[in-house]
């Protein structure tokens, strides 16, 4: 009887251990987005994948979208120097090698839609964000 109950035990903690690394295995992994200084313009750039990307303005949700509307799926995070990372988003209808939008889940003080040097067109969508002039 004391070699069931052995057995038992083990198989559930078997089990157990199992679990435990096969739902640590199933997380999704995004792409960091480095953060880093640019002291001449004096704003933050975002790097990833051999695009930069500067801030274009505050998505606020003050207009007729909302965030959820506003934005499609998690691309990366932003790395910095003190956690937590910033989600980056896609914007929903734009090529994220172009425009990308930010989301700090824990301070909410607004969405930073970056924008990727080089691009001069800017949809009339977005324009209305406008803030800087990088």
């Amino acid at each position: 009887m004391e070699l069931i109950k052995f057995i038992f035990f083990s198989l559930i903690i078997l089990q157990l251990a199992l679990t435990g690394c096969s739902n640590s295995n199933n997380q999704t992994k995004h792409p960091e987005y480095l953060e880093t200084t640019n002291s001449e313009l004096g704003c933050v750039e975002l790097n990833y994948d051999s695009v930069t990307y500067r801030p274009f303005g505050v998505f606020g949700g003050g207009g007729t979208l909302t965030f959820s509307e506003f934005i499609g799926n998690q691309i990366g995070i932003r790395k910095m120097e003190t956690p937590p990372p910033i989600k980056i988003y896609e914007i929903k209808g734009y090529n994220s090698k172009e425009w990308i939008v930010d989301y700090d889940d824990v301070l909410m003080g607004g969405n930073m839609i970056f924008k990727a040097v080089g691009v001069t067109d800017i949809p009339p969508e977005l324009a209305k964000y406008k803030q800087y002039d990088f």
